[in-house]
């Protein structure tokens, strides 16, 4: 998974956008174009997460894009991508730090 945030770098308590590629590892880094994506985030030491749901929605013939994340505030937030090929479903995360 690759990812970029919209604004950069995450604001505290304002909505950001994530745009969202993914690439198959077994097949050269080769583009996904047959999955679907769920985006989510938490604060696992602080026991919880987003307080909002962020939409999904596919774009340029492969990437997406998650509009709604918002991180509430400050610390160490891990981002999760769910991603479900072919009936399987695999996570990716990231852990980012929010001034």
């Amino acid at each position: 998974v690759l990812y970029s945030v919209r604004p950069a770098p995450i604001p505290t308590n304002e909505t950001f956008e994530i745009d969202v590629t993914i690439l198959d590892a077994r097949r050269d880094q080769a583009l996904v174009r047959d999955a679907e994506l769920e985006v989510d985030a938490a604060m696992p030491h602080h026991r919880h997460g987003m307080n909002v749901a962020p939409e999904v929605r596919g774009v340029n013939g492969g990437g997406f894009v998650a509009r709604g994340m918002l991180f509430h505030m400050p610390g160490r937030w891990e981002l999760y991508f769910d991603i479900t090929r072919r009936g399987v479903t695999e996570r990716a995360q990231d852990v980012v730090w929010v001034d």
